[in-house]
């Protein structure tokens, strides 16, 4: 930057060296031109430099956001599928994943009819009497005002083999849906519907589950969606249904289940691919369902 003097002093104008004293300071524009070059070559480098390394910031950030996402969304799917009736877990024809949620189960003993134990348990009135064995697990869980019971769900074909449609309003292995109360050490099933019903299959381990509602889960418009449904239905409508996790490629992600046999249980593979802004995630998660009823 120059530095501005006033007129030299007489005594200074005569001679060489006086007129140099005088002389004005600072930067050419030659100068100035150099240094802005300078000083931006220097800022592309280190743009350069630090571009990549920031860029590799965003872009992990953005990946363990989607991990979490799809993390959180298996967690939430496989503790459903955990509290599924034995056999109760099927594929819909639009991928969706649907299952039977029996949050409280226990033992139950026969009942008595005319003073002679039925087993599997019959109901010729309501309220049904059902005696069970021990205190009933409530796992924390408030059970709603109505539930189904169900006592060995073969997931056979045929009308009251299994708790999916079609169904028996006599004989099933899946009792209306009724009121469930506990008196002592007995279930009262209270409704219309249970009056003349029998359970179809006594259980050789003498198990019940209460079950509370459909639980499904579907993929569709880039979201996995769930629903809680109170009727047994072959098809459910999810537009409704609560959001689990967007930002879903629907097309890689896929919910499959293979059937068990007498050797292996049932196995549930969750598969679900996250996309944001070009970056792209893939979690697996397997949950194995005993279908011993």
């Amino acid at each position: 930057m120059a530095c501005v003097l006033g007129p030299c002093p007489r005594w200074h104008q005569s001679g060489v060296a006086k007129r140099r004293a005088c002389r004005i300071q600072g930067f050419t524009l030659v100068e100035l031109v150099m240094v802005i070059a300078l000083a931006g070559l220097v800022a592309v480098m280190i743009s350069t430099v630090m571009s990549r390394p920031m860029q590799g910031f965003v872009d992990q950030s953005r990946r363990a956001t989607l991990v979490d996402l799809a993390s959180t969304a298996l967690n939430r799917m496989a503790r459903d599928i955990r509290l599924a009736v034995p056999n109760s877990v099927r594929i819909g024809g639009n991928g969706e994943l649907e299952l039977l949620r029996a949050p409280v189960g226990g033992r139950y003993r026969a009942n008595l009819l005319n003073g002679v134990p039925q087993d599997p348990p019959r109901c010729t009135a309501s309220p049904c009497i059902i005696p069970f064995a021990g205190p009933l697990p409530l796992n924390e869980l408030i059970l709603p005002a109505s539930l189904w019971m169900v006592i060995y769900n073969v997931g056979g074909g045929g009308p009251g083999n299994n708790v999916w449609p079609p169904s028996d309003a006599v004989s099933s292995v899946i009792s209306p849906r009724v009121s469930v109360s506990l008196a002592g050490s007995t279930l009262q099933l209270s409704g219309a519907a249970v009056a003349g019903f029998r359970f179809r299959y006594a259980s050789p381990q003498h198990r019940f589950y209460l079950a509370d509602s459909v639980v499904g889960y579907r993929c569709m418009n880039g979201q996995i969606r769930r629903g809680e449904f109170s009727t047994l239905e072959n098809t459910y409508n999810y537009d409704n249904a609560a959001v689990v996790v967007d930002r879903v490629n629907c097309g890689t992600s896929s919910l499959t289940y293979a059937a068990g046999t007498n050797t292996r249980s049932g196995l549930v593979t969750l598969r679900l691919t996250l996309t944001d802004s070009g970056e792209t995630i893939t979690l697996l998660q397997q949950v194995h369902v005993d279908n011993a009823p």
